[in-house]
């Protein structure tokens, strides 16, 4: 258990330590169920196969996403290993703050988390706006409910909606981990037994079943679907189109972040060490076999050619003569499942309670990235004051929940998700310079890469096996990049948005460097804080 000293700690003759004070107050309270529902929860598979299958074919339309989640995942796996590496070295709140900090530079440390903590928080608003655009008039259309703040929510009602959900999840997140712990467990409880009944319905439910209730009770013929989509431009190429396979792994690099979460929250881990394995490569394992099956499973059900044509028409190129009365993502699509309305509807519950599930993790990443930047005098020290009673940082919590009711506005009012491909290029441009990070380690640190778990320190041809697997990952993203700026997956690109996105890494450095400077005139040096690791 971390101190609960809450004093700010004074060095000889009463001038200030490196850091704030000489523990942090934080309490290693969560187990390694706790560590690995956080990471998994991350993961968010409801919405991330919900987006995969309905965003990829867009794009990719001779895509098979089974196969690019088999393909990205031992790539993907590089990149958890980065992160595991630096989580097992450095288990301190912040992650990749502390860890880039401390290998290549202050600045490029708290430049690439500031970025981070942006995007992951930008997913939390995004996710609330989703819930409200996507998956409640998915519960409408599956329950029969038809008013209009369900069916189709106003921008007033969605700001009021996600304000009040805010509110909330701050309010949880003040009360302390141990709680958050507990209410998670609950609803990970909950929303994997709806899940489990959905990949049961569709693993059990027949082809020629689903074409038969569609045929009833969609609007349009599956065959008329087909043929409408074939006439306005959609055609599925025969056999396995592995480059269009391979350029959808970058939806499938997308959802699967998260999964390596654990070392920003490492802190208040018990036995972080060892947790870090089973919650980042149990995370991996657990969303890589899910959303195999669950691909699988949709081109079983729904069948391929027909999923193709209908996003195609519903959301693609075909949208100007689709006709239906519901979008057509995986939760709308419950409709269609057998086992009658009810479990229909627990179903579709479960795809919006996942939203609520992972919510209070993108809140603990961020409270506790700007707990880490405050611990080394990179923000105001208050910010740091942990409750007694809570064992909590109230204060940066508080912040980040204005910072998330922005992001809320931001989205919902000025159009920031449809800057979802910049803000994907700032991620794996962060993720690049932490995978570079962690390749340099064994050159710049080399005492304390000595004291790296025994897979790291492992060498090929003279290469520590870290470096090896930290050039695979730097590629990945950088692929992902390369993919994303040629294709435009993600929203609008130019300079425009670009640039709006770019506001946030901007932002982080001039604060870097004003800080430094006020420092310095504090007769504070930051230079000999970041040669520390921080206490615990």
């Amino acid at each position: 258990m971390a101190s609960q000293q809450t004093t700010t700690a004074s060095g000889p003759g009463g001038g200030p330590t490196l850091f704030t004070r000489n523990a942090t107050g934080l309490v290693r309270e969560l187990s390694a169920f706790d560590a690995f529902n956080l990471v998994f929860s991350a993961v968010l598979i409801p919405v991330g196969i919900t987006e995969v299958m309905g965003f990829a074919p867009q794009f990719w339309p001779h895509a098979n996403l089974f196969l690019a989640f088999l393909i990205a995942t031992p790539l993907v796996a590089c990149f958890g290993l980065v992160y595991l590496y630096f989580t097992s070295l450095m288990p301190r709140s912040g992650g990749d703050y502390v860890w880039v900090s401390r290998t290549l530079h202050p600045f490029l440390g708290f430049v690439v988390n500031f970025s981070l903590t942006f995007v992951f928080l930008t997913w939390v608003a995004f996710n609330f706006t989703f819930m409200l655009s996507i998956v409640l008039p998915a519960v409408g259309y599956v329950a029969g409910i038809h008013a209009s703040w369900v069916t189709a929510p106003s921008h007033g009602e969605m700001m009021l909606i996600a304000t009040i959900l805010t509110v909330i999840f701050t309010a949880v997140m003040v009360v302390g981990v141990r709680s958050v712990a507990r209410y998670m467990k609950v609803t990970f409880v909950i929303v994997w037994v709806g899940m489990a009944i959905w990949l049961l319905l569709m693993l059990f439910g027949s082809h020629s079943g689903f074409v038969t209730r569609w045929d009833h009770g969609a609007g349009a013929s599956y065959a008329a679907i087909i043929s409408s989509a074939s006439r306005y431009g959609f055609h599925v190429g025969g056999g396995i189109a592995l480059g269009a396979t391979i350029a959808a792994m970058v939806y499938c690099f997308q959802v699967y972040t998260g999964f390596q979460w654990t070392g920003y929250f490492a802190g208040e881990i018990k036995n972080a060490r060892r947790t870090a394995v089973t919650s980042i490569v149990g995370g991996l394992l657990a969303s890589a076999v899910i959303y195999c099956i669950a691909s699988l499973l949709v081109y079983k059900y729904f069948g391929f050619k027909f999923f193709g044509s209908l996003v195609y028409l519903g959301l693609g190129g075909g949208t100007s003569h689709y006709t239906l009365g519901f979008a057509p993502y995986l939760p709308q699509m419950v409709k269609f499942l057998p086992g009658g309305q009810v479990l229909q509807v627990v179903v579709v519950a479960c795809f919006l309670l996942a939203i609520f599930w992972w919510t209070p993790t993108g809140f603990l990443l961020g409270t506790r990235n700007l707990f880490a930047w405050s611990f080394d005098r990179l923000a105001p020290t208050r910010v740091t004051d942990v409750s007694d009673r809570f064992h909590t940082p109230v204060i940066a919590t508080v912040i980040i929940g204005l910072v998330v009711e922005l992001l809320n506005y931001l989205n919902i009012y000025q159009g920031l998700g449809a800057f979802l491909l910049n803000v994907i290029v700032i991620m794996g441009l962060a993720f690049i310079v932490v995978s570079i990070a962690a390749g340099a380690v064994p050159y710049r640190r080399p005492a304390m890469h000595a004291e790296a778990p025994a897979w790291s320190r492992a060498t090929i041809l003279g290469v520590p096996a870290i470096t090896l697997l930290s050039v695979v990952s730097a590629l990945s993203w950088a692929f992902v990049i390369f993919e994303a700026l040629n294709t435009g997956f993600g929203g609008a690109l130019g300079w425009g948005p670009m640039i709006k996105v770019f506001v946030a890494p901007i932002i982080a450095a001039v604060w870097y460097v004003g800080v430094s400077a006020y420092r310095r005139s504090q007769g504070i040096s930051l230079a000999n804080t970041f040669r520390e690791i921080p206490p615990e």
